[in-house]
């Protein structure tokens, strides 16, 4: 390792480190919130030209299997409706609630806090309104606004490409103004939902997506002009990632070439601003400098057949799944059981495959389920473990703790039964002493091969949160198609889980909890239409 190198791997552990939740001590915040100083959850462009998108009237009655398997032998043209129709069903708004006099608006793609600091740009051929260019997707409007167009000899290249490119970006700023330090991780979680559910919501229109890491953060900052933006102290956007999207194959070289041939120049307009002061936080700076990657070589995640039947299916329509995710606030103690072959329906989705969203990552699987069973039919309760990748189990029975049994639950599938036992007050203690963890059928851990990922790369710190949000996104909705409900827990006290589990250094970290049950709806909140402040409805 070069020292360069070294020097930002010190950086990301440190920051790592720094924003663990202990029993005796949370990760820094201000520690209060301050309501007057809340973060618009909106961004949008001062002045730039806005292209109004239309919603989607008839939806097409696609089977819950679309989700992972796509359309074959059908795709969708690359239009204003159907690039539309990708964006409602990913990261556009599914409801408006309301409480007395308050009112929020949830979105297709989960988010840490309901804070979303997730932010999402096109790179779009000439369409029917317009010449290529630039975009940003505004959900609250439902729009596109464009930023800048590109000259004749980038749109020749796009043209050449065929298909589209989608850059996310994260404020770190919304999740910091509650969070604090340790909203870095919880941006990332957020930026892996947005991946999947941009992934499910492609594979309905019978689009491939995929992640594109051979273009380097400083190249990506150059085209989008972020490099030259005013931004508002505190308030910056940082590139996570390029992915592309297309009917047929993605060449990566072409696209290299589509990047080398382009220079867009800087936006013209001011993004709005978003809270009236800032609170500094300089070690989430310090780690988003040492992540910034230079182009390397991928590791392609290794294509893998599906390792357990399809247990159940769902007589749910995918976008009626995608439409009807929320995030639980809490569980039904006495109901929240979950029938076996749910169960391992839930768990199979989540083991890379050849299909979605799994399929759009540059690099392998490095994440684990540590879960704690509390009522699955004919399970015993107890401490279970999902191996996602067989070439890490030789490591892990290593790692882990002597006494685990490790009996294979069923032939052929990766889950082990390591310590029976009621894990309920554990998993509530693991996760923050919160009852949800606890009340609900079955709860996890997501524990992710860290030193030899991170210490070898450590633009892959972000990386890894990514999968783990893949992971809490297939989650949630295999959740909302079996009838039961998800939600994901940031909140966790890192060291108590690998002690819990036998790991004594950073081998191993716990980056992402997750709980499925029933829940317990509070009927005093409101839901309103996701659109209904629109006049417009095509």
């Amino acid at each position: 390792m070069n020292s360069e190198n070294e020097k930002k791997t010190k950086t990301v552990y440190r920051y790592h480190e720094e924003t663990k939740h202990h029993t005796h001590r949370s990760a820094r915040s201000v520690g209060y919130m301050d309501w007057d100083n809340e973060p618009n959850p909106f961004r949008f462009y001062e002045g730039a030209e806005q292209i109004n998108l239309p919603l989607i009237q008839n939806e097409k009655d696609l089977p819950y299997s679309t989700l992972y398997h796509g359309r074959p032998g059908k795709t969708e043209p690359v239009t204003h409706k159907t690039i539309a129709a990708l964006l409602e069903l990913s990261v556009g708004l599914s409801a408006w609630k309301k409480y007395g006099e308050s009112q929020w608006a949830l979105r297709m793609n989960p988010s840490s806090g309901n804070l979303h600091p997730t932010e999402c740009y096109l790179i779009l051929p000439s369409l029917e309104r317009h010449k290529s260019c630039v975009v940003h997707y505004n959900p609250h409007l439902h729009c596109l606004e464009i930023l800048t167009q590109l000259d004749d000899t980038a749109s020749t290249s796009l043209s050449n490409v065929g298909g589209f490119g989608l850059i996310l970006t994260s404020i770190h700023w919304r999740e910091a103004w509650k969070y604090g330090e340790r909203a870095f991780r919880y941006c990332n979680h957020d930026a892996g939902h947005a991946m999947a559910a941009l992934r499910f919501s492609a594979n309905l229109l019978g689009w491939r997506m995929r992640h594109l890491p051979q273009i380097d953060d400083g190249s990506l900052d150059s085209f989008m002009g972020f490099d030259a933006m005013d931004w508002i102290k505190w308030e910056e956007e940082r590139i996570d990632c390029l992915c592309w999207l297309n009917a047929g194959e993605i060449s990566v070289s072409k696209v290299k070439e589509f990047f080398q041939a382009c220079r867009t120049g800087k936006i013209i307009y001011q993004p709005n601003r978003l809270s009236r002061e800032h609170d500094e936080w300089e070690i989430i700076h310090d780690v988003s400098q040492a992540i910034c990657s230079t182009w390397h070589d991928p590791h392609r995640m290794i294509p893998r057949k599906p390792l357990a039947p399809q247990y159940r299916d769902s007589p749910v329509s995918a976008q009626s799944i995608i439409r009807r995710r929320r995030s639980a606030q809490a569980f039904d103690i006495s109901k929240s059981k979950a029938n076996r072959s749910t169960f391992f329906t839930m768990l199979e989705k989540t083991i890379p495959a050849e299909r979605a969203p799994f399929d759009c990552f540059s690099y392998d699987a490095e994440t684990h389920l540590a879960i704690f069973v509390h009522n699955v039919e004919t399970l015993d309760p107890g401490l279970y473990l999902l191996i996602r990748n067989p070439g890490h189990e030789e490591e892990l029975r290593s790692l882990l703790s002597a006494k685990f049994l490790w009996r294979e639950v069923e032939s052929g599938f990766p889950l082990y039964l390591l310590q029976p036992g009621n894990y309920r007050n554990t998993a509530q203690l693991v996760s923050c002493q919160q009852d949800i963890a606890g009340d609900s059928a079955f709860s996890l851990g997501m524990l992710a091969r860290f030193q030899a990922v991170v210490g070898n790369a450590p633009w892959m710190y972000p990386r890894l949160f990514w999968e783990t949000g893949a992971i809490g996104q297939v989650l949630y909705l295999e959740a909302e198609a079996h009838g039961l409900r998800g939600t994901g827990i940031g909140c966790y006290f890192d060291d108590v889980m690998h002690d819990l589990l036998g790991l004594e250094d950073n081998i191993y970290q716990s980056l992402y909890h997750f709980t499925i049950g029933v829940p317990l709806e509070d009927k005093r909140i409101q839901t309103i239409a996701p659109y209904s402040h629109l006049s417009r409805q095509t």
